[in-house]
């Protein structure tokens, strides 16, 4: 149903762009993007997208429906990665990357990554997991890296920030489960049944069905897991499944996620050395085929994609080598829902296309 498709240079990096020139960009460079964005938006009809872009030289903005919390798929990845490395900075609870984390049955979620498939008992460093819960969005892994550093602290992370159109709690595994109607409370319930069930929760409720669906499916196999998410495959329409995955997730503003990504650049969340580590995993994406897919060739990108049924984002930071020979960074976020079956591909060519419109206004 929910179906989902090195430090010290980083460190370098980080300090020569931000030392850049602090000349203005010229205020109608973003109102040209502006209309360039809207453009492309009116070119690809159907395609529902919030957008933020972000110069981060001049805090000059682009924006189209920013401030709209939208269903983050893999994205939330990157303020669970921000958090962890903000607790490993302070020192808390003695957690560091060599920290090792052992695979539990109930750990194993469907989708992308292959720790699902390793034997119960399997230890694996933080470090390990938090490369693949980055670069191949593994989910079993990031669901080993929130529970350990908590489900509820991204959300005091980002409201810390001032980011308060976000709500990011939900681990992918129970994320799943309630979406197949796999808990007491969701049983034989439609996918758009479940959707409306789930928006009608407060908060505080949303967080006990997360933790209640986990425990009553706690010695659930793998194989059964993946079982039922293949009868609901063939059992569902792709709308069915668009509705309840949009439902059923974390939520963020393309606005807030601009925002993040903005003071992770700009060393305001974290010290020189963790702000180049998250850096430096960002740089290793694999999924290559949205923000970078049409920048020319060499440049620098620091992203995480996301992607459910009908949903298709990315959110990242871009390099620019300007005409004068400055090194500038803008931000890009893109996040669109209820992209129709078949349309995915128009999605992600159309972040491209934002993507090179924003390299290009700051060339």
């Amino acid at each position: 149903m929910r179906k989902v498709f090195s430090s010290l240079l980083c460190l370098a990096l980080l300090g020569a762009l931000s030392s850049t020139a602090t000349a203005q960009t010229p205020p109608a460079r973003a109102q040209a993007l502006q209309a360039r964005v809207e453009a492309l938006l009116i070119r690809t009809p159907g395609l529902k997208a919030g957008i933020s872009i972000v110069h981060l030289p001049s805090g000059e903005r682009v924006e189209v429906q920013a401030h709209r919390p939208h269903p983050l798929a893999s994205v939330f990845k990157v303020p669970v990665m921000i958090e962890l490395a903000r607790q490993i900075q302070e020192g808390q609870a003695g957690l560091s990357l060599d920290h090792v984390l052992v695979l539990r049955n109930q750990d194993r979620c469907l989708g992308s990554g292959s720790l699902q498939h390793r034997p119960t008992g399997t230890r694996i460093p933080v470090r390990e997991a938090v490369e693949l819960m980055m670069t191949v969005s593994d989910n079993t892994a990031t669901d080993m890296v929130f529970e350990k550093i908590g489900t509820t602290s991204v959300n005091r992370l980002l409201a810390g920030l001032g980011l308060r159109q976000s709500d990011v709690f939900l681990k992918n595994r129970p994320a799943w489960l309630i979406s197949l109607g796999m808990g007491s409370r969701f049983r034989g319930m439609s996918p758009r049944q479940i959707a409306s069930t789930w928006s009608k929760l407060s908060p505080e409720e949303r967080h006990q069905a997360a933790r209640q669906v986990e425990a009553e499916n706690a010695s659930l196999s793998l194989a059964r897991f993946q079982a039922a998410e293949d009868a609901s495959a063939e059992r569902n329409s792709h709308a069915e499944n668009v509705e309840v995955a949009a439902a059923v997730e974390n939520l963020g503003s393309p606005s807030d996620f601009s925002g993040l990504l903005e003071r992770l650049w700009k060393g305001q969340i974290l010290d020189r050395k963790w702000t180049a580590y998250c850096l430096g995993v960002l740089s290793r994406q694999k999924y290559r085929t949205r923000i970078p897919r049409l920048l020319p060739a060499g440049t620098r990108v620091w992203h995480k994609t996301g992607t459910l049924a009908g949903i298709v984002n990315d959110a990242g930071v871009l390099e620019v080598q300007t005409r004068e020979g400055r090194r500038e960074a803008v931000v890009v976020v893109v996040f669109i829902r209820e992209v129709q079956q078949g349309r995915e591909e128009a999605a992600s060519e159309l972040i491209a296309k934002i993507a090179r419109a924003a390299w290009e206004a700051w060339r």
